[in-house]
């Protein structure tokens, strides 16, 4: 009894296996019937480079059965057919008319048998007027340029660098009425123009991304050419001032003009004398001012005003009143405690005046404040400004 049971359940195991087979061969011979899938052999890599309304495939190819091949993008509806003869190598395709946007491609080859491959996918953008309009130029720094009169030349000291920039190109007309052009680096920190005449400008070269087929030029800025003079200091005088160090180091107000950046001045610290800071000069005589030059202190300046105010005055009741009624608002310009060439105060106009004020009513950096040596500048030649 026990072996009959045995055996029917080995019989019953051997039917449901012979159905399954059944089963199994059902659903692959309907696929078998159909013939073997031959995919031909997809692209090896691509890479794709971002243009001006247009983008460049780099296609490489390794294997030698691909005839040819079909490139779409936007979802199927553009396609481009590249011819490739069962060569290798890297076959470049530029699709032009792309509009400014990111682009998702995909790539078929086909053999001599009209066998497909499997789908090869990259993705790249192309670049228009919204990234032109978003470029801009390298600053320069205006307080630090100024033409030389004895040299016919000027020096331009460059701010930072612009993200993308890969150059600048620079133009100016010389003394023999000739225009010169300057190719720059990005990150160039002084360029000097010699024999200058006038009319400065310059723009900058970008590429949206590495390897981009096409460059971008900024907007081309100018750059005015001040024609100044620097004021005689022969007869200045100190008619007033806040407070200074010349009891106890030396550091006099009358530092400021003695010609010797290496002599500054420098408010008092012992006992500590609080803001505004400030020292009064009496040019002599009325001047036309078109700029003012402050150098920093030479051999301390960690602890120097970031930022500094100058007055000026053709006539003043009490020329040593800081809080005269007569005093006229040059402007407060930023300050640089780091570079040892002379810093530019320029105002927008010519003023005329016989007396200034060097004024600094707070300091974030210390209590203090001082100075190598400052300067003032007349217009020259022709004009101010070319």
């Amino acid at each position: 009894m026990k072996f009959n049971k045995v055996c029917f359940a080995l019989l019953m195991l051997l039917a449901i296996a012979s159905q399954s087979c059944t089963d199994m061969n059902d659903l692959t011979d309907k696929y078998l019937d159909e013939g073997e899938i031959v995919y031909a052999a997809k692209v090896d890599s691509v890479g794709v480079r971002a243009g001006e309304n247009r983008i460049q495939l780099d296609i490489y190819v390794k294997a030698q059965r691909v005839e040819n091949l079909r490139v779409y993008w936007n979802n199927y509806e553009d396609s481009v057919d590249v011819e490739i003869g069962g060569k290798t190598g890297v076959f470049p395709v530029i699709l032009d008319d792309m509009p400014e946007s990111g682009y998702l491609f995909q790539l078929v080859s086909f053999d001599k048998f009209g066998n497909r491959s499997l789908e090869f996918e990259a993705t790249g953008s192309s670049y228009g007027e919204n990234y032109k309009n978003g470029l801009s130029n390298r600053s320069y720094t205006t307080e630090f340029t100024r033409y030389d009169m004895e040299g016919d030349s000027m020096v331009i000291y460059w701010g930072g660098t612009v993200r993308g920039a890969i150059g600048m190109e620079l133009q100016y007309t010389n003394t023999s009425d000739e225009r010169v052009r300057m190719e720059l680096s990005a990150d160039a920190t002084t360029t000097t123009l010699y024999d200058l005449k006038g009319n400065i400008s310059y723009s900058s070269r970008f590429i949206p991304e590495e390897n981009a087929i096409d460059t971008f030029i900024s907007t081309s800025r100018n750059i005015p050419v001040y024609y100044e003079r620097p004021i005689d200091k022969s007869g200045w005088k100190i008619v007033g001032y806040s407070s200074d160090a010349a009891a106890t180091n030396g550091w006099g107000a009358s530092n400021t003009i003695d010609g010797d950046i290496n002599t500054p001045w420098h408010t008092s610290h012992n006992p500590y004398s609080g803001f505004p800071h400030y020292f009064i000069v009496d040019m002599g005589e009325t001047v036309n001012i078109s700029s003012f030059e402050v150098y920093r202190r030479m051999d301390d300046s960690a602890g120097a005003q970031p930022t500094h105010q100058i007055f000026y005055a053709e006539s003043l009741t009490d020329p040593a009143d800081s809080k005269d009624p007569g005093w006229k608002d040059y402007g407060v310009y930023s300050f640089d405690n780091v570079v040892d060439i002379p810093q530019f105060s320029r105002a927008a106009n010519i003023v005329k005046a016989r007396y200034f004020m060097y004024y600094v009513g707070s300091n974030s950096r210390s209590q203090y404040a001082y100075i190598g040596e400052i300067g003032a500048y007349s217009p020259a030649g022709d004009g101010l400004i070319h």
